[in-house]
């Protein structure tokens, strides 16, 4: 049987949705809005001139905080909706990571990645009515271009071993450690400033023998999360980031898929549920 491709893999259960921003209310500019609008730069002094600094960032002819999800690469990000990265970006960390889990004896784990408009208009809304954090103008944010990350794995912690490693090394995979800099400085916020070399390639049919799928809901065996290395006749838990990292690194296709496509999957490939163990490594004979 040939490899696995995307089309092979959208044969076996339809994947993916647009990443889609809303247009919400936003609450006035205020004077605190004219000192820090921050996540972007600290040296703006108004939304106008944040709005044009954000342009520098643009890529692809996309809005800033409303990417199709089919734009962006996926990883592994605790909030929901947030584990999409550009291309560059996205391979980048996926280096970076395995050299920091070897360094650091921990996986990096990302906290928040890409940024919808609609959940960026939330944020500024809070950090404008003094409940929230620092947040950029909406439509300003590099979180909004996928080239941005909050990590967590200690990294959140200004002077611990792993922030430390991260200022020291990140910027060598194109990652600056720029939340240093904001007006109240932001230790886990760094940003991918490496030029955009073009279109992604996340649409490029890639053949392979084996993929990585990962489920973005509860199995009735599994909890959310669970990922596998499938192939025609196995099936492999990835117990840890560093795992899927690492084969991701060597080219093995990555897809976040639902309950139901997760299912039809294992299903079309003749695996078992009863292999959808914590550990797992079937071999179907």
């Amino acid at each position: 049987m040939s490899g696995f491709g995307r089309r092979r893999l959208l044969s076996l259960a339809a994947v993916g949705a647009a990443t889609a921003g809303a247009a919400l209310a936003l609450r006035p500019e205020s004077a605190r809005a004219a000192t820090t609008l921050a996540e972007t730069t600290s040296t703006v002094a108004s939304v106008a001139e944040a709005l044009e600094a954000a342009k520098v960032n643009a890529w692809g002819g996309l809005s800033n905080g409303q990417i199709p999800s089919s734009y962006l690469i996926p990883v592994v990000a605790s909030v929901s909706g947030s584990g999409y990265l550009r291309d560059d970006a996205a391979r980048q960390y996926l280096s970076m990571s395995l050299a920091f889990s070897n360094a650091i004896g921990r996986p990096l784990a990302i906290t928040e990645g890409y940024r919808s408009y609609a959940r960026q208009v939330e944020y500024w809304n809070k950090y404008q009515a003094g409940t929230g954090n620092l947040a950029a103008y909406p439509g300003t944010s590099n979180h909004g271009w996928g080239i941005s990350c909050d990590f967590g794995a200690s990294v959140d912690q200004a002077g611990s071993t792993a922030k430390r490693w991260m200022d020291a090394n990140a910027p060598s995979y194109g990652w600056s450690p720029t939340g240093n800099g904001f007006s109240r400085p932001e230790p886990w916020h760094f940003d991918y400033v490496g030029a955009y070399a073009g279109q992604p390639t996340s649409g490029v049919d890639k053949d392979s023998d084996v993929l990585i799928i990962r489920t973005t809901q509860a199995l009735n065996e599994q909890p959310a999360g669970y990922t596998t290395l499938v192939g025609v006749r196995s099936l492999r838990h990835l117990t840890s980031i560093d795992m899927i990292n690492s084969m991701r690194v060597l080219g093995v296709p990555y897809y976040e898929i639902n309950r139901n496509q997760f299912y039809a999957v294992i299903n079309s490939l003749g695996l078992p549920r009863a292999s959808l163990t914590q550990d797992a490594d079937y071999w179907r004979r």
